[in-house]
């Protein structure tokens, strides 16, 4: 500490004095003391109120948009309609709002079908999360400029130091991953039904090739952190290599190896019903079809045995 020392001692000085513990018995029980003086100590930023782990507050503004959120998100599975208007006022308010893309991508995906589109509920899909897609990009309007991710990620990361050194570049830091996760999330669920869609309807092959060539820019196995999201990524690379370059043994051989390596996931026998889409074209392979036929049904029995 600093603090105490007087004013005029400068880093370096060293300070001498005596120790003592019983002053009627000084020769024997005091003893000469040496004391260097430290640097002094600086406030980080030049502000003795802040610390590394202070969060920056929200504002009121922010505050009232989150909570807006949270009732747009309440209405995903009710009113289509009231959640259109609402979440277009909303893009209206903050077109860069990452969670609020997040938000309508989950509506995309998980929201109620218009009247009389059950049979094609896919195709329904596919154009909303086309829709997400536009309205995410910064070229109309939007929070994410891929050129931009692809800049800042294409160089090393500032390291964690760097990043508490610097409010700036922290918050950028966190910005820039926040926009890549949610590009990465819908390339993902687009490219996925697209490859669903092209597996029904060879005219939208084409439009299955140039989503999985997007995808593949931001998207690997290794790079994903949740088992069912590697599911569905192998699963749409594997339809990719099927559909668009006949490559059979390719998909089987992306197909077993998720097999392999993931362990959870609630979708982890859809692994094992494209595997079974692949057998029924590959010459040779009823048996293989057969034996892993057994195999699911053991593992996923239609009826309860009785005791």
């Amino acid at each position: 500490p600093t603090d105490a020392l007087p004013s005029w001692v400068a880093p370096g000085d060293v300070l001498q004095g005596a120790l003592v513990l019983d002053k009627d018995k000084e020769a024997v029980s005091s003893m000469k003391v040496l004391y260097v003086a430290p640097p002094k100590s600086t406030t980080k930023n030049g502000d003795d109120e802040k610390s590394e782990t202070k969060k920056k507050e929200d504002s009121l503004e922010d505050v009232v948009f989150k909570a807006k959120l949270g009732h747009l998100a309440s209405l995903r599975t009710k009113n289509a309609t009231v959640y259109k208007e609402i979440a277009t006022t909303l893009m209206d308010e903050r077109p860069e709002s990452v969670p609020l893309l997040t938000e309508m991508l989950t509506f995309a995906l998980e929201g109620p079908l218009p009247d009389g589109e059950a049979d094609n509920e896919d195709q329904v899909r596919l154009a909303e999360v086309e829709k997400v897609y536009n309205q995410s990009l910064k070229e109309n309007g939007g929070p994410i400029d891929p050129l931009a991710l692809a800049q800042y990620f294409g160089l090393n990361e500032p390291d964690k130091e760097e990043l508490d050194a610097d409010d700036e570049a922290k918050e950028l830091n966190k910005d820039m991953k926040e926009k890549r996760d949610a590009l990465k999330k819908i390339l993902l669920e687009r490219a996925s039904l697209c490859g669903i869609v092209a597996d029904n309807d060879s005219a939208e092959v084409s439009q299955f090739e140039k989503a999985v060539k997007e995808l593949k820019q931001w998207n690997s196995v290794e790079s994903l952190k949740d088992d069912d999201e590697k599911i569905k990524l192998t699963i749409t690379l594997a339809r990719y290599a099927r559909i668009c370059q006949e490559k059979m043994s390719l998909a089987i051989s992306l197909l077993l190896k998720a097999k392999k390596d993931l362990s959870s996931g609630k979708n982890l026998k859809l692994l094992d019903d494209e595997l079974l889409t692949l057998f029924d074209v590959v010459d040779g392979m009823s048996h293989v079809k057969e034996n892993l036929n057994e195999g699911l049904y053991y593992r996923h029995p239609v009826f309860k045995r009785n005791v």
